[in-house]
Protein backbone atom coordinates (compact mmCIF):
# COMPACT_ATOMS: atom_id res chain seq x y z
CA UNK A 1 0.00 0.00 0.00
CA UNK A 2 1.28 3.48 -1.01
CA UNK A 3 1.57 6.31 1.85
CA UNK A 4 -0.49 8.26 -0.33
CA UNK A 5 -3.41 5.64 0.39
CA UNK A 6 -2.30 4.81 4.12
CA UNK A 7 -2.43 8.59 4.56
CA UNK A 8 -5.62 8.63 3.35
CA UNK A 9 -6.95 6.08 5.15
CA UNK A 10 -6.01 7.13 8.47
CA UNK A 11 -7.71 10.61 7.74
CA UNK A 12 -10.96 7.99 7.08
CA UNK A 13 -10.87 7.40 11.15
CA UNK A 14 -11.30 11.35 11.83
CA UNK A 15 -15.09 11.48 12.30
CA UNK A 16 -17.15 12.38 15.02
CA UNK A 17 -19.53 9.03 17.24
CA UNK A 18 -21.41 8.62 20.24
CA UNK A 19 -20.63 5.10 21.29
CA UNK A 20 -23.18 2.16 19.48
CA UNK A 21 -25.16 1.33 22.76
CA UNK A 22 -28.47 2.32 23.31
CA UNK A 23 -28.36 6.14 23.98
CA UNK A 24 -29.78 8.34 26.93
CA UNK A 25 -32.41 11.07 26.43
CA UNK A 26 -33.07 11.58 30.07
CA UNK A 27 -30.59 11.48 33.11
CA UNK A 28 -31.02 11.41 36.91
CA UNK A 29 -28.89 12.99 38.91
CA UNK A 30 -25.56 10.28 40.00
CA UNK A 31 -26.97 7.92 37.83
CA UNK A 32 -24.12 6.12 35.87
CA UNK A 33 -23.96 4.31 32.59
CA UNK A 34 -21.93 2.26 31.09
CA UNK A 35 -21.46 0.78 27.38
CA UNK A 36 -19.54 -2.10 26.30
CA UNK A 37 -19.66 -3.16 22.86
CA UNK A 38 -18.18 -4.09 19.56
CA UNK A 39 -18.19 -2.17 16.07
CA UNK A 40 -17.20 -3.87 12.68
CA UNK A 41 -15.75 -1.21 10.67
CA UNK A 42 -15.01 -1.10 7.00
CA UNK A 43 -13.48 2.11 5.50
CA UNK A 44 -13.76 3.44 2.03
CA UNK A 45 -11.68 6.12 0.48
CA UNK A 46 -10.85 7.18 -2.98
CA UNK A 47 -11.96 4.10 -4.50
CA UNK A 48 -10.13 1.94 -2.00
CA UNK A 49 -12.15 -0.25 0.30
CA UNK A 50 -10.24 -1.36 3.93
CA UNK A 51 -12.24 -4.98 4.77
CA UNK A 52 -14.20 -4.84 7.90
CA UNK A 53 -12.47 -5.78 11.42
CA UNK A 54 -14.40 -5.53 14.80
CA UNK A 55 -12.96 -3.35 17.43
CA UNK A 56 -13.98 -2.67 20.79
CA UNK A 57 -16.93 0.35 21.55
CA UNK A 58 -16.94 1.34 25.39
CA UNK A 59 -17.86 4.42 27.38
CA UNK A 60 -19.13 5.58 30.22
CA UNK A 61 -21.95 8.24 31.11
CA UNK A 62 -22.67 10.03 34.24
CA UNK A 63 -25.68 12.65 35.05
CA UNK A 64 -24.20 15.76 36.71
CA UNK A 65 -28.25 16.76 37.61
CA UNK A 66 -31.23 15.98 36.10
CA UNK A 67 -31.36 16.70 32.34
CA UNK A 68 -27.08 17.26 32.02
CA UNK A 69 -24.24 14.07 31.58
CA UNK A 70 -20.81 14.02 30.95
CA UNK A 71 -19.70 11.35 28.81
CA UNK A 72 -16.29 9.26 27.82
CA UNK A 73 -16.24 7.15 25.41
CA UNK A 74 -13.07 5.09 23.73
CA UNK A 75 -13.70 3.75 20.11
CA UNK A 76 -11.74 1.45 18.09
CA UNK A 77 -11.80 2.37 14.60
CA UNK A 78 -9.49 -0.50 12.74
CA UNK A 79 -10.11 -2.23 9.35
CA UNK A 80 -7.77 -4.28 7.94
CA UNK A 81 -4.41 -2.67 7.34
CA UNK A 82 -5.54 0.73 9.47
CA UNK A 83 -5.02 1.13 13.44
CA UNK A 84 -6.61 3.77 14.66
CA UNK A 85 -8.94 4.63 17.61
CA UNK A 86 -10.75 7.91 19.16
CA UNK A 87 -11.75 9.19 22.24
CA UNK A 88 -13.97 11.88 23.29
CA UNK A 89 -15.49 13.64 26.10
CA UNK A 90 -19.36 15.23 25.39
CA UNK A 91 -21.76 17.31 27.09
CA UNK A 92 -25.45 15.84 26.76
CA UNK A 93 -28.21 18.24 27.50
CA UNK A 94 -32.17 16.77 27.68
CA UNK A 95 -34.66 18.84 25.31
CA UNK A 96 -37.83 16.52 26.05
CA UNK A 97 -38.38 12.94 26.89
CA UNK A 98 -37.34 11.34 23.12
CA UNK A 99 -34.63 14.14 22.41
CA UNK A 100 -31.20 15.11 23.67
CA UNK A 101 -27.93 17.66 22.17
CA UNK A 102 -24.48 16.43 22.85
CA UNK A 103 -21.33 18.75 22.22
CA UNK A 104 -17.77 18.12 22.74
CA UNK A 105 -14.54 17.20 21.55
CA UNK A 106 -12.70 14.35 20.17
CA UNK A 107 -9.32 13.12 19.83
CA UNK A 108 -8.16 10.83 16.96
CA UNK A 109 -4.54 9.15 17.00
CA UNK A 110 -3.66 6.82 13.93
CA UNK A 111 -1.04 4.65 14.32
CA UNK A 112 -0.06 4.00 11.11
CA UNK A 113 1.18 7.15 10.57
CA UNK A 114 1.53 8.50 14.00
CA UNK A 115 -1.26 11.17 13.95
CA UNK A 116 -3.41 13.00 16.07
CA UNK A 117 -6.57 14.83 15.12
CA UNK A 118 -8.79 17.25 17.68
CA UNK A 119 -12.44 17.64 16.66
CA UNK A 120 -14.75 19.76 17.69
CA UNK A 121 -18.63 17.77 17.24
CA UNK A 122 -22.21 18.96 17.93
CA UNK A 123 -25.39 16.69 17.54
CA UNK A 124 -28.44 14.87 18.46
CA UNK A 125 -29.93 11.87 19.81
CA UNK A 126 -33.64 10.82 19.75
CA UNK A 127 -35.28 7.96 21.27
CA UNK A 128 -38.44 6.41 21.04
CA UNK A 129 -40.30 3.17 22.65
CA UNK A 130 -42.04 0.71 20.09
CA UNK A 131 -43.09 -1.37 22.77
CA UNK A 132 -42.87 -1.59 26.66
CA UNK A 133 -39.48 -3.60 26.23
CA UNK A 134 -37.96 -2.17 22.61
CA UNK A 135 -36.68 0.93 21.40
CA UNK A 136 -35.77 2.79 18.65
CA UNK A 137 -33.04 5.17 18.27
CA UNK A 138 -30.96 7.49 16.13
CA UNK A 139 -28.64 10.21 16.33
CA UNK A 140 -26.47 12.85 14.24
CA UNK A 141 -23.42 14.85 14.48
CA UNK A 142 -21.91 17.15 12.27
CA UNK A 143 -17.78 18.28 13.36
CA UNK A 144 -15.18 19.94 12.11
CA UNK A 145 -12.67 18.10 9.21
CA UNK A 146 -16.29 18.27 7.40
CA UNK A 147 -17.12 15.38 9.31
CA UNK A 148 -21.13 14.25 9.31
CA UNK A 149 -22.10 11.10 11.25
CA UNK A 150 -25.30 9.13 11.53
CA UNK A 151 -26.33 6.05 13.62
CA UNK A 152 -29.64 4.33 13.99
CA UNK A 153 -30.40 0.63 15.72
CA UNK A 154 -32.83 -1.00 18.24
CA UNK A 155 -32.40 -1.58 22.27
CA UNK A 156 -33.71 -4.09 24.11
CA UNK A 157 -34.79 -3.78 28.04
CA UNK A 158 -34.00 -6.81 29.88
CA UNK A 159 -33.78 -5.27 32.45
CA UNK A 160 -34.77 -2.04 34.00
CA UNK A 161 -31.34 -1.03 34.31
CA UNK A 162 -29.50 -3.44 31.53
CA UNK A 163 -30.24 -2.57 27.62
CA UNK A 164 -29.24 -5.28 24.83
CA UNK A 165 -28.55 -2.94 21.54
CA UNK A 166 -27.42 -2.80 17.50
CA UNK A 167 -27.62 -0.83 15.37
CA UNK A 168 -25.72 0.84 11.91
CA UNK A 169 -23.43 3.50 12.00
CA UNK A 170 -21.36 5.70 8.90
CA UNK A 171 -19.51 8.33 9.33
CA UNK A 172 -17.78 10.21 6.61
CA UNK A 173 -15.16 12.87 6.89
CA UNK A 174 -12.44 15.31 4.83
CA UNK A 175 -9.46 12.83 4.33
CA UNK A 176 -7.29 15.33 1.86
CA UNK A 177 -8.45 18.65 -0.09
CA UNK A 178 -9.88 16.54 -2.88
CA UNK A 179 -11.46 13.43 -1.04
CA UNK A 180 -13.63 12.50 1.44
CA UNK A 181 -13.26 9.17 3.35
CA UNK A 182 -16.17 7.11 5.19
CA UNK A 183 -16.18 4.11 7.60
CA UNK A 184 -19.06 2.53 8.40
CA UNK A 185 -20.73 -0.91 9.69
CA UNK A 186 -23.05 -2.94 12.08
CA UNK A 187 -22.62 -1.72 15.81
CA UNK A 188 -23.62 -4.00 18.72
CA UNK A 189 -23.35 -3.78 22.96
CA UNK A 190 -24.85 -3.39 26.43
CA UNK A 191 -25.87 -1.07 28.56
CA UNK A 192 -25.79 -0.79 32.30
CA UNK A 193 -27.15 1.59 34.41
CA UNK A 194 -26.44 1.91 37.97
CA UNK A 195 -26.80 4.68 41.16
CA UNK A 196 -28.52 7.75 41.08
CA UNK A 197 -31.83 8.96 43.50
CA UNK A 198 -33.62 6.08 44.85
CA UNK A 199 -36.89 5.32 42.48
CA UNK A 200 -40.11 5.75 44.34
CA UNK A 201 -42.41 3.08 44.67
CA UNK A 202 -45.27 3.67 42.16
CA UNK A 203 -47.62 5.88 43.76
CA UNK A 204 -51.54 4.11 43.89
CA UNK A 205 -53.02 6.27 41.15
CA UNK A 206 -57.09 6.17 40.76
CA UNK A 207 -59.24 7.58 38.13
CA UNK A 208 -61.25 10.63 39.01
CA UNK A 209 -64.51 8.96 40.69
CA UNK A 210 -67.57 9.22 38.37
CA UNK A 211 -70.51 11.89 39.78
CA UNK A 212 -72.14 10.24 42.66
CA UNK A 213 -76.13 9.80 41.78
CA UNK A 214 -78.47 11.75 43.79
CA UNK A 215 -79.64 10.27 46.66
CA UNK A 216 -82.14 11.67 49.48
CA UNK A 217 -81.55 11.30 52.87
CA UNK A 218 -82.86 11.20 56.10
CA UNK A 219 -81.90 13.90 58.82
CA UNK A 220 -78.51 13.13 60.18
CA UNK A 221 -76.20 14.57 63.09
CA UNK A 222 -74.40 17.64 62.13
CA UNK A 223 -70.56 16.92 61.54
CA UNK A 224 -67.83 19.10 61.51
CA UNK A 225 -66.98 19.99 58.02
CA UNK A 226 -63.68 18.49 56.58
CA UNK A 227 -60.83 21.51 55.92
CA UNK A 228 -60.77 22.26 52.13
CA UNK A 229 -57.77 20.82 50.10
CA UNK A 230 -55.48 24.01 49.64
CA UNK A 231 -54.39 24.47 45.92
CA UNK A 232 -50.55 24.79 45.65
CA UNK A 233 -49.58 25.11 41.87
CA UNK A 234 -49.92 23.48 38.92
CA UNK A 235 -46.90 21.86 36.48
CA UNK A 236 -47.78 21.90 32.83
CA UNK A 237 -46.42 19.17 30.37
CA UNK A 238 -46.10 19.60 26.15
CA UNK A 239 -48.18 17.87 24.33
CA UNK A 240 -48.37 13.59 24.84
CA UNK A 241 -45.49 13.77 27.23
CA UNK A 242 -45.20 12.84 30.73
CA UNK A 243 -42.39 15.18 31.87
CA UNK A 244 -42.76 18.45 32.79
CA UNK A 245 -42.08 21.35 30.27
CA UNK A 246 -38.43 22.55 30.64
CA UNK A 247 -40.20 25.50 31.99
CA UNK A 248 -41.45 24.05 35.00
CA UNK A 249 -38.67 24.21 37.63
CA UNK A 250 -39.81 27.03 39.44
CA UNK A 251 -43.52 25.14 39.47
CA UNK A 252 -41.92 22.14 40.79
CA UNK A 253 -39.87 23.65 43.12
CA UNK A 254 -42.93 25.72 44.60
CA UNK A 255 -44.71 21.96 44.95
CA UNK A 256 -41.90 20.55 47.00
CA UNK A 257 -42.01 23.85 49.19
CA UNK A 258 -45.79 23.68 50.14
CA UNK A 259 -45.00 19.99 50.88
CA UNK A 260 -42.00 20.48 53.27
CA UNK A 261 -43.92 23.26 55.04
CA UNK A 262 -47.09 21.04 55.26
CA UNK A 263 -45.29 17.93 56.89
CA UNK A 264 -47.97 16.57 58.61
CA UNK A 265 -50.27 16.54 55.57
CA UNK A 266 -50.68 14.76 52.63
CA UNK A 267 -50.00 16.04 49.06
CA UNK A 268 -52.53 15.39 46.46
CA UNK A 269 -51.79 15.21 42.76
CA UNK A 270 -54.45 15.36 40.09
CA UNK A 271 -52.86 14.64 36.49
CA UNK A 272 -54.94 15.88 33.46
CA UNK A 273 -54.97 15.90 29.45
CA UNK A 274 -56.13 17.52 26.54
CA UNK A 275 -58.58 15.85 24.36
CA UNK A 276 -55.70 15.04 21.63
CA UNK A 277 -55.97 11.57 22.10
CA UNK A 278 -59.05 8.93 23.19
CA UNK A 279 -60.03 9.00 27.10
CA UNK A 280 -58.55 5.69 27.80
CA UNK A 281 -55.18 6.72 26.60
CA UNK A 282 -55.62 9.97 28.40
CA UNK A 283 -56.19 8.51 31.70
CA UNK A 284 -52.82 6.53 31.26
CA UNK A 285 -50.53 9.73 30.50
CA UNK A 286 -52.15 11.69 33.15
CA UNK A 287 -51.06 9.13 35.21
CA UNK A 288 -47.52 8.86 34.16
CA UNK A 289 -47.55 12.93 34.61
CA UNK A 290 -48.76 12.21 38.45
CA UNK A 291 -46.04 9.78 38.56
CA UNK A 292 -43.50 12.16 37.18
CA UNK A 293 -44.03 14.84 39.65
CA UNK A 294 -44.59 12.08 42.38
CA UNK A 295 -40.30 11.16 41.58
CA UNK A 296 -39.61 14.71 42.01
CA UNK A 297 -41.20 14.81 45.24
CA UNK A 298 -39.16 11.73 46.44
CA UNK A 299 -36.16 12.84 44.84
CA UNK A 300 -36.25 15.32 46.81
CA UNK A 301 -37.32 13.96 50.29
CA UNK A 302 -40.91 13.87 50.45
CA UNK A 303 -41.84 10.68 51.69
CA UNK A 304 -44.14 8.70 48.82
CA UNK A 305 -46.64 7.43 51.83
CA UNK A 306 -47.85 11.01 52.16
CA UNK A 307 -48.73 11.44 48.39
CA UNK A 308 -52.01 10.60 47.18
CA UNK A 309 -52.44 10.55 42.84
CA UNK A 310 -55.53 10.91 40.88
CA UNK A 311 -55.97 10.48 36.80
CA UNK A 312 -58.53 13.19 35.79
CA UNK A 313 -57.63 12.23 31.72
CA UNK A 314 -59.22 14.52 29.97
CA UNK A 315 -62.50 14.92 32.12
CA UNK A 316 -61.67 18.00 34.22
CA UNK A 317 -60.76 20.45 31.62
CA UNK A 318 -59.89 24.09 33.05
CA UNK A 319 -60.19 25.77 29.30
CA UNK A 320 -61.65 24.94 25.74
CA UNK A 321 -59.96 21.89 23.93
CA UNK A 322 -60.81 23.96 20.43
CA UNK A 323 -57.49 26.41 20.80
CA UNK A 324 -54.11 25.43 21.08
CA UNK A 325 -53.78 27.90 24.29
CA UNK A 326 -56.50 26.00 26.17
CA UNK A 327 -54.64 22.51 25.62
CA UNK A 328 -51.83 23.90 26.78
CA UNK A 329 -53.66 24.85 29.97
CA UNK A 330 -55.38 21.62 30.16
CA UNK A 331 -52.02 19.44 30.18
CA UNK A 332 -51.05 19.61 34.03
CA UNK A 333 -50.66 18.38 37.34
CA UNK A 334 -52.45 19.87 40.55
CA UNK A 335 -50.90 19.96 43.41
CA UNK A 336 -52.84 20.49 46.67
CA UNK A 337 -51.93 20.09 50.13
CA UNK A 338 -54.96 17.87 51.80
CA UNK A 339 -55.66 18.40 55.01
Amino acid sequence: MNKKLVALLAVATMGISVVGATPQTQFTKGETQVDLGAASVETKADGFKAAHKWNFDGDITHALRDKTAIQYGYHGLNSKHVDSNMQEVNLIQTLSKNFALYGGWGRIHSDAINHTNNIAQVGIIGKTALGSKVDVYGKAGIGTKETTTWEAGLGYKATDDLDINAGYRYVNTKATDNHNVSFQGPVVGLSYRFGGAEKAEPIAVTPAPAPAPVVEHTTAPVQKPAKADYYVQSIYFDSDQDVPRADQGANLQAALNAANQYKNDQVKLLGNADTDANPQYNIGLSERRVQDVAQYLVNNGVDANRLIGIANGDAKPVATNATANGKAENRRVDVFIHR
